[in-house]
C-alpha cells in the first residue's frame, strides 16, 4: 500500500514537472496603447488694423479717412473635418479707429463685437509651418457711438445699427502659433440726433492678428 501510494506522489510530480515544460509562457502585449489626438481646439488671438476707413457720412461732411489705432481681441473654436478643412465659431471685440478730423469736424465713430462662423482650408506641407485661407461670417453688434463733432456748431449725439461682418484672408500656423492677414468689414448705419437720416458707415480695414492654439 505505501509503496503504491509513494509510486503515484512520484509520478504526479513527474507529470507537473513535464507539463510546465511544454506549456507556452504567455508573453504580455509590449505594444502601447496610442494616445487618441483631439480634433477641437482653441484659437486665442489679437490683431491690429491697417490702412482702416470708414465710409464718408453725410453727404461728405465727415471724411473717411482715420487716426490712431484700431484692433481686436478674439476667441475662435475649431472642429477638423479632415487633414484640410476646419470649421468653427468666433467672438471678438472690436476697438476701431477714430475718424480723421476734416475742416474741423470728426467723431461718428463705434466700436463692434462680432460673432461669426469661421473656416479654414489648411495646405498639407513637409516642413512645420502650414499656410491656410480663411473666411469669416456673422452678425456685428455695432455700439459705444461717438458724437459728431464740429468746430463750428459744438456736437451732437450719434446712434449706430448692427449689421452684417465678413473677413477673408491667408495666414500661416507654426507650432501652434498663428499670423493671420485679413480684410475685414463691419456694415453699419448711423444716424444723429439731430438729423434723423441714416448714413451708411461701414468700418473697412486690413487686420494683422498673431494667436496661439490651445487643444481641447
Amino acid at each position: 500500500m505505501k509503496k503504491t501510494i509513494l509510486l503515484l506522489a512520484a509520478l504526479t510530480v513527474a507529470s507537473a514537472s513535464y507539463a510546465k515544460e511544454i506549456m507556452p509562457v504567455a508573453e504580455m502585449p509590449t505594444e502601447t496603447m496610442a494616445v487618441a489626438q483631439s480634433d477641437m481646439y482653441l484659437n486665442v488671438r489679437v490683431g491690429g488694423d491697417i490702412m482702416a476707413k470708414y465710409d464718408k457720412v453725410y453727404q461728405g461732411y465727415f471724411d473717411d479717412s482715420t487716426d490712431g489705432f484700431g484692433g481686436e481681441v478674439a476667441l475662435e473654436g475649431y472642429k477638423m473635418l479632415n487633414d484640410n478643412v476646419d470649421v468653427g465659431l468666433g467672438l471678438a471685440y472690436q476697438f476701431h479707429a477714430d475718424r480723421d478730423s476734416k475742416n474741423g469736424v470728426d467723431g461718428v465713430e463705434y466700436d463692434s463685437v462680432p460673432l461669426y462662423l469661421t473656416a479654414k482650408y489648411n495646405f498639407i506641407t513637409d516642413s512645420n509651418i502650414k499656410p491656410y485661407l480663411k473666411a469669416n461670417l456673422g452678425y456685428s453688434f455695432n455700439f459705444n457711438a461717438s458724437d459728431a463733432k464740429s468746430s463750428s456748431i459744438g456736437s451732437t449725439g450719434t446712434s449706430v445699427d448692427d449689421g452684417l461682418y465678413w473677413a477673408a484672408g491667408a495666414g500661416m500656423e507654426y507650432n501652434n502659433f498663428t499670423v493671420d492677414l485679413m480684410y475685414a468689414v463691419n456694415k453699419a448705419e448711423s444716424s444723429a440726433d439731430s438729423y434723423s437720416v441714416k448714413s451708411d458707415n461701414d468700418y473697412d480695414r486690413v487686420v494683422l492678428s498673431v494667436g496661439y492654439l490651445f487643444d481641447l
